[in-house]
């Protein structure tokens, strides 16, 4: 046998071992240490990474860009939230975007608006009503308007932009209930309640337009196709609502409760089903029947994300699973070693997330190849995508930036 011929074949045997060899392995861009404590997940605009760590004193809001700090802003109190940002989003306003931030000083609970360019703030809405705090606010930045969370019972619109930046145009309280995170759709911003109920209130005005009674609670943030709101409740049942009116339109029953959001391809509704079912369903999104189930060994806290036409689902038996959005079948699964511990991303045609508390892995979501880990000993944030990039924070203070 030649030589020749001899490397040929360890060429081909290779080739057989090694098929994702092309694969790209992602790298440190860079990285940035403001020596406390990253809790929380990263925000990112136009590559500047916006960030707060858990300290109270001193400087505790960053702006970061190439690995260096921006700005950085001390509000003085606890911030137990990630912060926000929002667009310039009125054309006689050409002033920068915002960071909003929510934090506490003793009886005083604060929620801010800084300028994400140079930190300087921008307002400052302020109020001392017990028992709730600013630091608990999630806040969310949509259609114009800042939607903030009080200990997830109460929900509070701000218009930040303007001549009126510190004005809060109505909130919601309802009986107490935690409520989901909302959404923005026909006018209308839409959530569910602990209340058992959906509701739909004028994004301006914060008016009941319509409620929805179903019989259990909403944990999951509602999605939605066209002008139907889909949300499934602790019940299992997974309901379609006309944006407009409320009015239900159909409704399909698990067999486990349904806690996260559901996905939504083409007229395709793919929903998670909790313990004592542990199963994906793929809906019909016009009529809510079934056209595919697939169950596993344990169920997913996540949502299912469609990457690459690949539907992947991470498992609480630490596997994460590709699925034909199609027929549900299983091209590919790959164990983690792990709890998943953050919900999957796409990055790059391929899968990002958080595994146990020291890991971040990457998925290819062609073949489940696993292609890169990144580990440490202190406590990681799950991760963030904006364009070739993966953001995520430390507990040992630091902020990391992973390309390609």
């Amino acid at each position: 046998m030649t030589i020749k011929f001899q490397l040929a074949v360890i060429f081909v045997l290779l080739s057989m071992i090694l098929p994702t060899a092309a694969y790209a392995s992602p790298h440190i861009v860079w990285k940035v240490n403001v020596h406390e404590p990253v809790y929380s997940v990263p925000r990112v605009s136009e590559g500047t990474a916006y960030f707060d760590s858990a300290q109270a004193n001193g400087f505790n809001v960053f702006a970061a860009r190439n690995g260096r700090v921006i700005w950085k802003y001390a509000t003085g109190g606890a911030i137990q939230m990630p912060v926000t940002i929002g667009g310039v989003l009125y054309p006689a306003h050409r002033g920068p975007a915002q960071v909003f931030v929510a934090s506490d000083v003793g009886n005083i609970h604060h929620m801010r608006a800084l300028n994400a360019r140079n930190g300087q703030l921008v307002w400052d809405y302020t109020r001392n009503e017990p028992p709730q705090c600013m630091c608990s606010h999630v806040t969310h930045f949509m259609k114009h308007l800042l939607f903030a969370e009080t200990d997830g019972h109460s929900l509070y619109a701000f218009s930040p932009f303007a001549n009126i930046p510190n004005h809060r145009i109505w909130e919601f309280k309802g009986d107490g209930a935690k409520l989901t995170a909302p959404i923005t759709v026909a006018g209308l911003v839409v959530f569910g309640s602990a209340d058992h109920c959906v509701y739909g209130l004028g994004a301006r005005t914060g008016k009941v337009i319509w409620k929805a009674a179903t019989g259990y609670t909403f944990e999951a943030q509602p999605a939605v196709y066209h002008h139907v709101v889909i949300v499934g409740n602790t019940g299992g049942t997974v309901h379609a609502f006309s944006a407009m009116t409320g009015k239900s339109l159909w409704s399909f029953s698990t067999n486990g409760p349904i806690t996260t959001r559901a996905v939504v391809w083409k007229n395709n509704v793919y929903v998670a089903s909790g313990p004592g079912d542990r199963g994906v369903y793929d809906l019909s999104a016009d009529d809510g029947k079934q056209i595919w189930y697939r169950q596993f060994s344990d169920y997913t806290s996540y949502a299912p994300i469609l990457d690459h036409s690949v539907l992947v689902v991470a498992s609480r038996d630490g596997n994460i699973v590709g699925l034909s959005p199609r027929s549900g079948k299983v091209p590919w699964k790959t164990a983690l070693h792990g709890m998943p511990e953050s919900q999957p991303i796409s990055w790059n045609s391929d899968v990002a997330l958080k595994v146990n508390d020291h890991r971040i892995i990457v998925v290819s979501a062609k073949s489940g190849r696993v292609l890169w880990t990144y580990r440490s000993r202190a406590v990681l944030t799950p991760p963030v995508v904006r364009g070739p990039r993966l953001y995520f924070g430390q507990s040992n203070g630091k902020l990391v930036v992973v390309g390609f």
